[in-house]
């Protein structure tokens, strides 16, 4: 029985166990028994079904009634967040945060795997207690570290509150660094190359005839110089940068032109719809929650897109920017071209920040070098059924594997997300052709299997 045949038969067990079939099956007979069939025999079964649901337009008040409530809750939110910044903790209350936070992740056994655990020793604690990065954001280590002493089971743990975190507490954000991207044997100042960007033409369509790859995707993050990250972000300074970002954009020409939209002026029922298609952005992730990511929500975030939706630009999702190239294909080049072309016309009229030794910063270390991430989604059925075998051609090939839902989520139906596994100490040019070349030999594996009849 194949996968699908074996999903639909469990589906039905779990309809019948449910009462649904049943339940169906009741309302399709007195349909069937009535003498003057109803014009709208959806709105009979429904009744007949639910005699207490509500009609239409009782459907239609109740969820304006709804949106309006989310609209008063999202502007106390905003009003709470206002109220809070306004709260200043004294330094005896920051120590007094940092050792409650540092204690409990230290005294976790069920989790204690962090990056942050592991390089946050009582050394690094003591010499950064009473220490903040320049004003005026004033950041301490309690900015930085709070996801992660909440959130004990965080790969990471450590967010950067502004530029200066990486120097300011660099005891602790460079070994988390140099741990993450595997460059703890690398003894260079430099661990990041300059932009390169290569020869674009050397990037092809992987998949002309659209037999396997479904998607092509890369985006890159950048921040703006001057401005604080997320867990120091003001509310204006939110706003500052949506306009920067807005005015750079909307002035990009050829196939780039587009429009800006700042996301408190799209519907709710369209922003979920292009939450869906993976085009926008939402809130609601634990690790940034405690972070502080999503303050002032939705203020000073939006989103902008050329009509193809292929050339896209997130505004203060988790970064200042994040800027993505797509298709609905595998033509890798089309999907790199753009990028490159999108980030150079948006460098002409905005500076990004930079480190000497680090490339591109970002909020979230692990983001940070290029910043780059290409990915693709493919199906490679038979390959996928060799969990072993793809296993070992991604690690050979550095190339990250998962379901096309996200991190932590599983391949269905022979269908997942390949993406290159490096960000820090090569060149975009050199994560894009490694990715070229992986999918290359991934897409040659599946085919020698098909002419195996599945069979190595």
């Amino acid at each position: 029985m194949s996968s699908i045949e074996s999903k639909r038969v469990q589906y039905r067990k779990y309809l019948e166990r449910a009462g649904v079939i049943d339940a169906l099956s009741k309302a399709l007979i007195k349909l069937y028994e009535e003498q003057n069939k109803p014009d709208d025999a959806i709105r009979f079964v429904r009744k007949f079904m639910c005699e207490s649901c509500p009609d239409d337009d009782q459907f239609d008040m109740m969820k304006a009634d709804l949106d309006e409530a989310n609209k008063t809750i999202a502007r106390l939110e905003q009003e709470l967040e206002r109220l809070r910044s306004q709260i200043k903790k004294t330094p005896e209350e920051i120590a007094e945060l940092l050792e409650e936070g540092f204690k409990s992740l230290t005294e976790d056994e069920e989790y204690n795997n962090s990056l942050l655990r592991k390089y946050l020793t009582r050394e690094v604690l003591d010499e950064y207690m009473m220490t903040t990065t320049a004003a005026p954001t004033e950041a301490n280590l309690f900015d930085c570290i709070q996801s992660g002493t909440t959130h004990h089971d965080s790969s990471c743990g450590v967010y950067a509150a502004d530029a200066d975190s990486y120097d300011v507490f660099t005891k602790l954000f460079d070994p988390v660094i140099r741990d993450y991207h595997g460059q703890l044997e690398n003894e260079s100042d430099i661990l990041q190359k300059e932009t390169d960007w290569g020869n674009v033409d050397e990037i092809e369509n992987l998949d002309p005839e659209r037999k396997y790859i479904l998607s092509a995707r890369i985006r890159t993050a950048r921040n703006l110089e001057g401005y604080p990250y997320f867990p120091k972000l003001r509310e204006k300074q939110y706003i500052e940068i949506e306009e920067k970002v807005r005015s750079a954009a909307e002035g990009l020409d050829g196939e780039l032109t587009g429009a800006y939209y700042t996301m408190g002026e799209i519907e709710p029922d369209i922003q979920r719809e292009m939450v869906a298609r993976h085009i926008l952005f939402k809130r609601g992730d634990e690790y940034l929650t405690t972070a502080g990511c999503y303050r002032f929500w939705p203020t000073g975030r939006g989103i902008f897109h050329n009509p193809a939706e292929t050339f896209l630009i997130w505004v203060n999702e988790e970064d200042h920017l994040r800027i993505i190239s797509m298709a609905k294909c595998g033509d890798l080049g089309d999907v790199y071209n753009r990028l490159v072309t999108g980030i150079t016309e948006l460098e002409k009229s905005l500076q990004f920040a930079r480190h000497p030794r680090y490339g591109n910063l970002t909020a979230c270390p692990t983001n940070l070098g290029t910043t780059l991430r290409a990915s693709v989604h493919i199906r490679l059925p038979l390959l996928s059924a060799q969990e072993d075998k793809l296993k070992a051609m991604a690690d050979e090939l550095s190339l990250q594997i998962r379901g096309t839902g996200g991190e932590h989520t599983q391949i269905e139906d022979g269908v997942m997300d390949i993406s290159n596994r490096r960000r820090l100490g090569f060149s975009e040019f050199e994560l894009v052709k490694s990715l070229q070349e992986g999918i290359v030999a991934l897409i040659a594996a599946e085919e020698e299997l098909e002419a195996g009849g599945g069979e190595d």
